[in-house]
């Protein structure tokens, strides 16, 4: 029997996008999904420039930003109509590379992502299959699927990843539980294409109505959308009914001026899985976690959770790593995604508030708020770094200044290198990144003489290198300021960046930065936990 790497279950935008990032490391893998092609609707519809960067690594933002649009920014209007809350993105260009935010259509979006894993030889596509059940062993996962005339087949891989949604039948086999943070609500979604004749906003709004709370969203080219709270009484299957549909929708918007192309019921629900890894088993997406849809965050959240497993599977299946590595994706990814679904259920019960006292309330604070400008307006504020996980622990066992934080990319140019971002100049690997010739030359002969971190670059931004120091370092310059004043903000001289963008740790004098890499290279050797990565360790 033929062994793959990794089996994917499930191919939705998690699944897919894992398929690409896999695929660019030239794992062979399968991918079982139940459904025959790309669902024709738009679900997801806005992502951010986190998402772009994995799309980035697998070769394939380009594309995907064509027939994207700028997140125009969305207001919270209050019961007198008035705004109370802003929630805007960061202004363009953002520290990324990429839009800070940006709207999309799923559809295509999801076709783009399909076609890119054609380019692998070694992806196996089984559409229509569906994943039975699973058994695993020290040295592999075996999962039997069944084809659409109920022909069964049994495929062996050494990792089996579950992108299969909400209804997981893998986190149901391997027993993770749920930890439920109280948010279980109604909502219809109406998706419309607008008419020349209709005038509607030009940002996203919040309707914070008691009388019948919604959101209207601003979608690429024409398409513009309405999720509308069911009220208390009303049924959810009464909205099957056009004329009650166009009536409720008939109160945020002309609807002779818009042609209604969808509507879904959706049960809106806030829950992390407190199990992320069972064995050679793990959870992504829709399987690992739901959240409302108030900060558009869910398909963002599993294309992270892709991001930081593949890279990590790459290092151990290389022997990069040890197998401890892999205990990191639950302790990062599960304190990250809940403070995301902790964020988006307290916005949605800003929206949803039905008590017209409580409602006048939470108005007058709020636009109190919003005068003195002591409220977070920007959307990427509500986004953490990492709080746990392989990050360079301060003698507190805390993460160090600048571990766990994004890390910016800048355009970068040189005169060996053509104009680019500076994830494509290291991709897949550590590097140091420094504006001083001296230390990041220093790092380049430190990293070629590690023991794990093979292929690890050491890049200067701002100043040329000595023409000696390896094949390992990258000289150019900045088209901005991002690097020197992610830096300067810390008093660094140098930061150690993981695959993923994450950084690692910054040291502040070339001593730092010496134990910087010893220690991380330490980390990568383990074979078992060397470092305390409990999921349990965040609360529940």
């Amino acid at each position: 029997m033929e062994i793959y790497d990794a089996i994917i279950a499930g191919y939705g935008p998690t699944g897919v996008t894992l398929a690409n990032l896999l695929g660019t490391q030239g794992m062979r893998v399968a991918v079982v999904e139940r459904e025959k092609g790309v669902y024709d609707k738009p679900r997801a519809i806005t992502a951010d420039h986190e998402a772009m960067r994995a799309f980035q690594a697998a070769g394939l933002a380009e594309q995907i930003e064509v027939g994207t649009c700028p997140h125009p920014g969305t207001d919270f209007v209050g019961m007198n109509g008035d705004v109370i809350k802003r929630f805007y993105p960061m202004p363009a260009p953002g520290p990324l590379g990429w839009e800070p935010t940006f709207m999309f259509y799923q559809p295509q979006l999801e076709a783009t992502l399909r076609a890119g894993v054609t380019r692998f030889d070694k992806i196996d596509v089984l559409l229509e299959h569906s994943l039975v059940s699973l058994r695993q062993d020290a040295e592999a996962v075996e999962v039997e699927v069944t084809g659409l005339h109920g022909a069964s087949r049994t495929l062996r891989s050494k990792y089996l990843l579950a992108c299969d949604g909400a209804r997981s039948v893998v986190r149901s086999q391997i027993n993770s539980p749920i930890y439920d943070l109280a948010f279980d609500e109604w909502w219809v979604v109406v998706d419309t294409e607008l008419h020349n004749n209709v005038e509607l906003p030009e940002r996203c709004v919040q309707y914070c109505r008691p009388s019948r709370p919604g959101t209207y969203i601003v979608g690429p080219n024409r398409l513009r959308r309405w999720e509308i709270k069911v009220m208390p009484g009303e049924e959810p299957e009464s909205f099957n009914d056009p004329e009650h549909l166009r009536s409720v929708l008939s109160t945020f918007v002309d609807t002779s001026g818009v042609e209604i192309k969808r509507m879904a019921i959706y049960r809106f629900h806030a829950v992390v899985a407190e199990k992320w890894r069972d064995g050679r088993v793990f959870l992504l997406g829709d399987a690992a976690h739901q959240m409302p849809p108030f900060l558009g965050q869910g398909m963002c959240a599993g294309i992270r959770d892709a991001y930081n497993l593949t890279w990590k599977l790459d290092a151990v299946l290389k022997g990069r790593a040890g197998d401890a590595l892999l205990d990191t994706y639950g302790a990062e990814r599960r304190p990250h995604v809940q403070t995301v679904v902790e964020h988006a259920k307290s916005f949605g019960l800003v929206i949803g508030e039905l008590d017209e006292q409580a409602a006048r309330e939470r108005d007058k604070l709020l636009a109190a708020e919003l005068a003195a400008g002591t409220a977070p307006t920007i959307r990427q504020s509500f986004i953490p770094g990492l709080v746990a996980g392989l990050l360079y622990l301060d003698a507190a066992g805390l993460p160090g200044v600048g571990a766990g934080k994004l890390f910016p990319q800048p355009w970068v140019r040189s005169a060996g290198v053509a104009r680019a971002r500076l994830d494509d100049l290291v991709r897949g690997d550590f590097y140091v990144v420094s504006t001083d010739a001296r230390i990041a030359a220093e790092a380049a002969k430190q990293l070629a003489e590690s023991t794990h971190l093979f292929g690890a670059k050491a890049v200067c931004l701002g100043a040329q290198a000595t023409a000696d120091a390896g094949a390992n370092l990258i000289s150019g310059e900045e088209e901005t300021d991002l690097v020197h004043n992610w830096l300067a903000e810390r008093e660094a001289l140098a930061a150690l960046v993981r695959p993923d963008g994450f950084a690692y740790g910054v040291a502040r004098t070339p001593d730092d930065l010496k134990n910087l890499i010893a220690t991380l290279d330490a980390a990568l050797a383990c074979k078992s936990s060397c470092t305390t990565y409990s999921e349990g360790a965040f609360p529940t």
